[in-house]
Formats: C-alpha cells, sequence, structure tokens
C-alpha cells in the first residue's frame, strides 16, 4: 500500500506509492504474432500422446493470439494466451512493456502455455528505449549465447551484473513459469536507503524481453512456437521517496504528485525557493524534505551553494538573488550601499532601509553608517547628513572646503596696528599681472586651498590645495591637476606675501629655478598670487595666445 508522506504530527517521512502490476492492461511490442497470415499450428504432445493441431488467424476472434492477451486479467478457466508465427519463432522474438516514467521495479514474470523458450533474456531502459542494460539471462549454453558462466554469484563489487542461470529447463518444458527478481541475490538489497548502485539497479522506463532460441525437444515442429498468457511486472512509480502517488499530467503522462516541497516527474529536485540545502532521496531515517531559503521576504528567487552549505556545517547553502527594498547580502539581511537600516523596523519590513542622503558637498562620500545612517563628514562639518558645520567653523562657498575653522581675534594695540618694520615686516608688494611677466613665469595655475599647515617643524608653511586649471607648466617640473602642495616661507606667510586663506580660490604663477623640492609649488614674493574671478580668465587667456606667437 502507499505510503503517506507526513506522519500523525505532520512531520515528513519517507512516502512512496503503492506495489501493483505495471504491465496490468498495457499495450505491449511484439516483434512477431501468429495470424498476420493463416498458421497452422499443432500444440506439444498431451500426457495422453494426442496432439490437436489448428489455424490461427487474426481476422477471426476464436482463432487470434494477439499481444493484449499477454496483460489482460487471468482466468484459469478460459486461459487466453498471445502466440508467436511458429515459422518466425525460429528467430529471435522480442517484447517490450514501456511504462513512460521512471518505475522501481521488483520483478519480472511469464507464465507460458506452449514450450518455455531454451535461451531468452530480460533487459531493462532507463531512457525510454534508447539503450538497454541486461537484467538476467536464461539458457542452457549461456557461454556460447551469452558470454556469461552458468548460474554465476554476485558480490558487493558486481551487483549490477546480469547473471545466467540453466534452471528454467526442469522437465515438463511444457507450461511453467520463469520469474526474475530484481534483489534476490543482490548483497546490498536489505540496505537500499544507502546504496546508489541497487536504487539504480531497480530503476527502469521499459522492459524487454527477448526470447533468442526455442527448445528443439518439442515434436511435431509446427510445435516450435512461443506462447504467453502472463507477462507481469511488479513494481511501484519511482518518486525518490517524496509522494505517495502517481497521477496523469494535463498530457496525459503520469507524474509523481510530489511533497516536501520536490518537484519534477519523480520529485527529482526542490522547488524554486527551495534550496537552502540540496536536494536528496527520501530515507527511513530522514524525509530530506527541501528547505525554504531565509531571504527576509526581499527576494523572490534563490541558488544552492554547496561551498557555503559545506562551510556551514551542513545547515544552510541558500544564497539570496536580486534582493529587492535596497537590501543586499546573502540573505538580504542588511541595506545596500546609500542606504541604511532604519532602527525601528524589522528586517522584513518592506521600508527597512532609509537612504542615506549625504551632503553633496559636506560629506566626504554618499556612503553611511549601516547601522546609524551617520555620513563621513569632511573636517568642520557635523550633523547625520554632514549638512552643517560644527562650533568653531563658519562656512564658505566652497565645495571642496564648505566649512572653514573660525580663527580667534584678540583685540590689542599691538595687533589693531600694521606690523612695523621693527618686528621684521616690510610692506608686502602686490605683483600685478603682465603679459611679460605671465611669459617669464614657469606654472600659472587656478588652485582652491584646502587647508593651511603653519605648525611644522621646519620653516616652511605647508598649503594643501587643489589645481583646478594648468594654464602653463613646465616641462622638466612634473604638475598634475588634483590635490598637492604649495610651500611659503614662515616669515613671508607671517608677513602676508603672499596671502592664501583655505576654502579660496587664487591665480598664482611662479618660477622653479632655485626650487629643491619636486613636484611642489613654491611662492615668494615676486610669485604672482591673485584672488580668483572670471575677468582673469579672458586675460589669461590672451596672454597664452601672444606667448604661442612669440608677442612677448
Amino acid at each position: 500500500q502507499a505510503k503517506d508522506c507526513y506522519n500523525e504530527f505532520n512531520r515528513a517521512q519517507l512516502c512512496q506509492p503503492a506495489f501493483h502490476d505495471l504491465a496490468y492492461n498495457k499495450d505491449v511490442y511484439v516483434s512477431h504474432t501468429c495470424g498476420e497470415k493463416s498458421r497452422r499450428f499443432c500444440p506439444p504432445m498431451s500426457v495422453r500422446g494426442r496432439t490437436a493441431c489448428g489455424f490461427c488467424d487474426e481476422r477471426n476472434a476464436k482463432t487470434s493470439h494477439p499481444a493484449k492477451y499477454l496483460t489482460d486479467v487471468h482466468n484459469e478457466n478460459n486461459v487466453t494466451c498471445w502466440q508467436a508465427d511458429p515459422v518466425q519463432s525460429r528467430e529471435n522474438v522480442t517484447l517490450i512493456l514501456s511504462f513512460g516514467k521512471t518505475y522501481d521495479i521488483t520483478y519480472v514474470s511469464l507464465q507460458f502455455c506452449g514450450i518455455r523458450p531454451d535461451s531468452m533474456g530480460i533487459y531493462k531502459s532507463m531512457d525510454y528505449g534508447k539503450s538497454w542494460q541486461a537484467y538476467q539471462f536464461y539458457s542452457s549454453r549461456c557461454e556460447k549465447m551469452y558470454g556469461r558462466v552458468t548460474n554465476g554469484e554476485i558480490s558487493p563489487e558486481n551487483e549490477q551484473v546480469a547473471l545466467c542461470t540453466d534452471g528454467h529447463l526442469l522437465r515438463p518444458l511444457y507450461g511453467g513459469r520463469i520469474a526474475f527478481s530484481t534483489l534476490e541475490g543482490r548483497p546490498s538489497a536489505s540496505k537500499m536507503d544507502y546504496s546508489a548502485v541497487m536504487q539504480e539497479w531497480v530503476m527502469a522506463t521499459d522492459i524487454k524481453v527477448e526470447f533468442n532460441m526455442i527448445s528443439r525437444s518439442a515434436r511435431p515442429r509446427d510445435s516450435l512456437y512461443y506462447a504467453v498468457s502472463e507477462f507481469n511486472v511488479g513494481g511501484r512509480c519511482h518518486c525518490n521517496g517524496h509522494a505517495s502517488e502517481c497521477v496523469s499530467d494535463r498530457n496525459g503522462r503520469q507524474v509523481c504528485d510530489c511533497k516536501h516541497n520536490t518537484v519534477g516527474v519523480d520529485c527529482g529536485a526542490c522547488r524554486p525557493f527551495f534550496n537552502d540545502r540540496p536536494w536528496r532521496p527520501a530515507t527511513h531515517h530522514s524525509a530530506n524534505e527541501c528547505k525554504m531559503c531565509n531571504c527576509n521576504l526581499h527576494a523572490r528567487t534563490c541558488v544552492f551553494s554547496m561551498e557555503l552549505f559545506k562551510l556551514s556545517g551542513g545547515r544552510s547553502g541558500g544564497v539570496c538573488v536580486k534582493c529587492r527594498h535596497n537590501t543586499a547580502g546573502r540573505y538580504c539581511h542588511y541595506c545596500r550601499e546609500g542606504f541604511y537600516k532604519d532602527p525601528n523596523k524589522h528586517i522584513t519590513h518592506i521600508k527597512v532601509c532609509r537612504q542615506c542622503n549625504c551632503h553633496p558637498h559636506g560629506s566626504r562620500g554618499r556612503v553611511c553608517n549601516q547601522s546609524t545612517g551617520q555620513c563621513p563628514c569632511k573636517e568642520g562639518v557635523v550633523g547625520r547628513s554632514c549638512d552643517k558645520c560644527a562650533p568653531g567653523y563658519k562656512s564658505t562657498k566652497s565645495n571642496i572646503v564648505p566649512c572653514i575653522e573660525t580663527p580667534n581675534v584678540v583685540m590689542s594695540q599691538e595687533s589693531s596696528t600694521p606690523r612695523s618694520r621693527d618686528q621684521g615686516c616690510s610692506q608686502c608688494r602686490r605683483v600685478p599681472l603682465k603679459v611679460k611677466r605671465f611669459c617669464r613665469k614657469d606654472f600659472a595655475l587656478k588652485v582652491t586651498v584646502v587647508r593651511v599647515e603653519k605648525k611644522l617643524p621646519n620653516s616652511w608653511v605647508r598649503a594643501t590645495v587643489n589645481i583646478n586649471t594648468l594654464f602653463k607648466r613646465s616641462r622638466t617640473r612634473r604638475v598634475r591637476r588634483g590635490d598637492g602642495y604649495v610651500w611659503i616661507k614662515k616669515r613671508d606667510f607671517r608677513c602676508r606675501c603672499p596671502k592664501l586663506k583655505p576654502g579660496r580660490s587664487y591665480f598664482i604663477a611662479g618660477n622653479l629655478r632655485g626650487q629643491s623640492r619636486k613636484r611642489s609649488i613654491v611662492l615668494n614674493g615676486r610669485s604672482v598670487v591673485l584672488p580668483w574671478n572670471e575677468k582673469l580668465l579672458k586675460r589669461i587667456y590672451r596672454f597664452i595666445k601672444l606667448q604661442r606667437n612669440n608677442n612677448c
């Protein structure tokens, strides 16, 4: 009987369809049938020595012996027999039973109503008749007919080998049954759950019986034909332990009614989204039901990774695919870049991930802390979105340095009066920008001051700048766009020669002769340093054109 897939506690367990005769009322292909042409035949001599000959003719129901008699209801009081042509029986005669899907075969049985064959073979196919594998041979000459020793033995190393026996030739040769059991004598038959070899051995989509030689002891010659009253194949629908019955699909084909979150004609795969562990057939110890992936309700598909399954100790191998709702990760369990988790919502909530909204000028990037939502702020900038200046800083119009430190001004008589020559500073002379001076300079740049470092352990002040535009540069000294340094003597900087402020943009031009700092720019009293404005741009381009034309 069929075994349910769930016990009384609704726990999954091994299940299987009911065992039955797979051949009953099925069509059987036969290579020869007596009666295609009217043919005389004589049954073997009875015990009394009398033979009653007759004719087989498929045009007459009373004298026909069609293939349907192989699988009809057997009635001892009215035995019906399929019968092969006496002439053609001297050649090979074949019977083929096709199931339309995979079944687990327990036995193959034939009840004869004529002379039993001297040599015959039983075969199975697992690919719907494209190829055949031998199940069992019967012959008085095993070695000559099939290349097998008579009554050989089966060992654990050759459990899928077909044997050959002569035990079917016991007299009388008329009638009787030949039956083959797929598991009899196989060492692993009692451990089917753990033997992939035996599980494959009993699987078949088709069964073929081939009569290769008839017994020559029958007399008269018209008695040399095959006749079978019953062709039985015992087994059950193959469902890998995940279904208790097979049903017809919309095309009329038999398929397993799969449980345990499995799918397929034979329940040979896991349902979509139930790939957290590998598919396995059910056993008596474990149903091996397919497990749903954990994607926190943010994905509709997942795939299985054996590598991750092994790393987890055999607990989880599912990987979520195409996480939605701005989530990411193997389980869609955290927020993707640019989003952070709302602390007031569960990870399964559709709006659990909120956008960072980092300020484009105040933050160093758009990726915030996944837990708090705090954006990475630039120096002097605060707020979760980096949208305001910190105490002690003031806002600038610069996109690069949006906030600069507010200087502490202490009003005194010394600081409120211009520096005198006694303090070592003379009046800083502004160097104007003229075409001849422009032509004599080695470099001309537009820069934005990022920060000024005054407390260096030497006599220099270093200004970090962003070089925006290269109007002119030396061939011997590499100056590139992007971040760079400008060096000023501390004495010159203290006297504001030149004068640089963080967050401001400047046009600078100077010479590199005598400078020892490679890839750096040194400014002094002879350098041109002008606050940037758009009016300068036209003058600079005019100077560049004049220099190219040697009109300096």
